[in-house]
């Protein structure tokens, strides 16, 4: 390997390491803990080091909202191949969004903070930018799996496009998912709203123009959901 190639890895491989180091502070200690200062401190190395990594706090927010894109594409994709219908796969996509902020709380609620304008504002324009395209590829998978629904002929609402419908879907998905998923003693409404997922998220699904999905399709999807992401 070369100079420059070994330079490159070496500075790729202490990100990650600062990274997952900045992930076990916000399981143990929360997001309110996480500082560049105290990131250096659990990982071992100088501020300096860390500050050459990400400028500022922000910079850091956004790089663990691009993971948590990175990784939530990558299971809209496992989705979106599996041998069902349209409509299966949108469930599924649901699913997939709450089962992530479920397994990978940290990284869910890092890129939850990362969507403010203050952390926009902040972070660098080239960490903003690897946000956006793994965003974009979210989007594509999602709309992908929309259009399927549409050329099956199982889009139905009466004044809303498809792709405006699944963005409100998206929303309400998201919403809920920090309401009721990231917190157990800060519940948001009526708790029977997160022992009854799947009949909310067919509530919802309906609601915006798609067929409702019985009990035990329901409980098979969601299944097979958390099979792809245990």
């Amino acid at each position: 390997m070369r100079t420059a190639q070994r330079k490159a890895y070496e500075v790729a491989e202490r990100e990650r390491r600062l990274l997952r180091t900045a992930l076990d502070v916000i399981a143990r200690d929360g997001l309110h803990q996480l500082t560049l200062g105290r990131l250096a401190q659990e990982a071992g190395y100088s501020k300096g080091t860390v500050y050459n990594h990400f400028t500022c706090r922000e910079d850091l927010l956004v790089e663990l909202a691009t993971e948590s894109a990175r990784l939530q594409s990558r299971s809209f994709q496992a989705v979106a191949d599996l041998p069902w219908n349209g409509v299966r796969a949108l469930y599924g996509l649901a699913f997939a969004t709450m089962r992530h902020a479920e397994t990978g709380p940290a990284l869910f609620e890092s890129s939850v903070t990362a969507l403010t304008d203050a952390v926009a504002g902040a972070a660098r324009q080239e960490r903003l930018e690897r946000r956006f395209q793994a965003d974009r590829q979210i989007t594509r998978i999602v709309l992908s799996v929309v259009e399927r629904t549409v050329r099956e002929h199982e889009f139905a609402h009466p004044s809303l496009p498809a792709d405006v419908a699944v963005d409100a879907l998206r929303s309400a998905v998201l919403g809920y998912a920090v309401t009721h998923l990231l917190s157990h003693r800060f519940q948001w409404g009526d708790p029977r709203a997160r022992d009854n997922r799947p009949a909310v998220t067919a509530s919802l699904v309906h609601g915006l123009g798609w067929p409702r999905l019985g009990t035990a399709e329901l409980a098979e999807v969601q299944r097979a959901v958390e099979e792809l992401i245990p």
